[in-house]
């Protein structure tokens, strides 16, 4: 199975203590490693440049700003990255893209050539190219690209992860769900610390479920593995 899996802000760095969740990125090389093993290829879409680099370049908020921080904070979340995915052997490879390189014949044949000869010997990280692009600074939090990734490379399965996790209705964690609707769940929760929010996950689910793919929503810290299987708590969109 090709499995892209997408982390958020809030997931991968902690916002009071203005640190990245290093826990949270070595259960995923950990996970990923084992899913490799068993014959999976697994991509993974991060966030958190902007949040790493908030400690050296200070300020009010602005795009300009924000894209100062990720470009500060970027190469900061790839060291960690290679750090843990190096405890098991694994090396990891940057990319950063935008929607506009998927939409673009030319780019997206490099991009997919790229990928190509990286499968079985690295694992590419991937995040929005902010010195470029602002659409997922502004909203979206990287939920639009890992959408348009999974259906421009033909992947089989989206796993969100997300601080929160499995999605509430009637004060259950749903296991399945058929609705794209925000005002649907009791989870609606617009985060004023990412640049995401539930409307923006929903959307992507959206896309990606329409194109056939499958796609979970899920807690960051669970096991991918369980994430799957449906042991862990998570909601499968149908």
């Amino acid at each position: 199975m090709k499995i892209a899996v997408k982390i958020g802000t809030n997931a991968i760095f902690n916002q009071e203590k203005q640190i990245i969740k290093e826990d949270i990125i070595d259960k995923i090389a950990k996970d990923t490693s084992l899913l490799l093993q068993q014959g999976n290829e697994v991509i993974i879409i991060t966030s958190g440049a902007v949040g790493s680099g908030k400690q050296f370049i200070k300020g009010e908020d602005g795009l300009g700003l924000k894209q100062a921080q990720a470009a500060v904070g970027q190469p900061i979340l790839m060291s960690n990255y290679a750090k843990h995915f190096s405890k098991y052997n694994l090396y990891v490879s940057q990319f950063l893209l935008s929607t506009a390189d998927l939409d673009n014949k030319l780019n997206l044949a490099n991009i997919k050539d790229t990928y190509k000869h990286l499968v079985g010997k690295s694992i590419p990280i991937i995040n929005e190219n902010d010195t470029t692009a602002t659409e997922e600074l502004s909203f979206g939090d990287n939920d639009a690209l890992s959408a348009q990734l999974v259906i421009s490379l033909d992947f089989d399965m989206l796993i969100i992860l997300t601080e929160l996790g499995a999605l509430i209705k009637d004060c259950k964690p749903l296991k399945e769900s058929n609705s794209f609707d925000v005002k649907y769940y009791d989870s609606v929760k617009i985060s004023a610390k990412g640049f995401g929010g539930l409307k923006s996950k929903l959307d992507s689910v959206k896309k990606v479920v329409q194109s056939r793919k499958q796609c979970i929503i899920a807690k960051a810290g669970d096991n991918l593995a369980e994430i799957l299987s449906g042991k862990a708590i998570a909601t499968r969109f149908i």
